[in-house]
């Protein structure tokens, strides 16, 4: 991959960003320009890097920060599908590589491999027909305020899967089943070699509901039958809009991907093993 002009995101809140940042623009060659939003441009003087609305134009970007970072700067690339790669800075960082030095370097040499990483379509039935947002983790139907509890209805191509109370429902897709999804209790997929979405309930008032594996090419449709004091619906963790009574939420696979900059050993059973401690042994031998 030839890169002559390079996005950067940064995640300006971390105090170090600033040193970090410099660290990683010394490391681009002679000759390649950057570009990247006004926060991120703001922490180099002298116009280092080229403040911009958009990445367009880029080979390629680097996400400075964890994985809502990633995930930010894959929002802002989603439509140019532009090659991601993701540093991580004091964070678990699933989506990151974790040496920046080597990373950059991985970058520019070509050893670098490109993942293309399905995401997830959401609308909202009887809403704003131009309203469509997609995820590369999950999209999030929960309640607000005090009383929290929703009455949901889930189906399949229209047939009806099931009907309970729950906190709220979380549709992951593969790259988004070893974050929130997980801790609520749902399944790992490899998102290398799998294609499918995860319904996993939050806290349902049942021992019946459990998560469930819908296959990529299936529609999946949550009713609202009965709301909290407010119901929201959380892209990614970036984006909310509001969900009210009698509304249905239609998700199915995205027509974009995410592409997906990953070192050339990259290995996702390596990666849940060491990033999340998989498979530990309490005992001692």
């Amino acid at each position: 991959m030839k890169i002559s002009r390079l996005g950067i995101v940064a995640n300006v809140n971390k105090d170090e960003m600033k040193r970090i940042l410099e660290d990683v623009v010394s490391l681009v060659p002679e000759g390649v320009s950057l570009v990247g939003p006004a926060d991120t441009a703001a922490l180099l003087p002298g116009g280092r890097i080229e403040a911009a609305p958009d990445l367009g134009g880029c080979d390629a970007a680097v996400a400075l920060g964890g994985d809502g970072t990633f995930l930010r700067a894959a929002r802002i690339v989603e439509h140019q599908q532009i090659p991601l790669l993701g540093i991580k800075v004091r964070s678990l960082g699933f989506l990151t590589e974790d040496d920046p030095k080597e990373a950059m370097r991985d970058l520019f040499s070509g050893r670098c491999v490109v993942q293309e990483r399905m995401r997830l379509e959401m609308t909202v039935e009887d809403g704003d027909p131009g309203e469509v947002y997609t995820a590369l983790n999950d999209v999030v139907v929960h309640g607000a305020g005090v009383s929290r509890v929703l009455h949901l209805s889930t189906y399949v191509d229209d047939m009806l899967l099931g009907e309970y109370c729950a906190d709220g429902v979380i549709v992951s897709t593969p790259t988004g089943s070893t974050a929130y999804s997980l801790a609520a209790g749902g399944p790992i997929l490899n998102p290398v070699t799998m294609e499918a979405f995860i319904l996993t309930p939050l806290s349902p008032h049942s021992l019946s509901v459990r998560p469930v594996v819908v296959g990529a090419g299936e529609t999946l449709t949550i009713e609202l039958v009965e709301g909290a004091e407010e119901t929201l619906i959380t892209i990614d963790g970036q984006q909310v809009c509001s969900l009210e009574p009698g509304r249905r939420v239609v998700l199915r696979r995205s027509g974009l991907v995410t592409r997906l900059l990953v070192a050339g050993q990259y290995n996702f059973y390596d990666l849940v093993r060491r990033k999340l401690q998989w498979g530990g042994v309490l005992r001692r031998r």
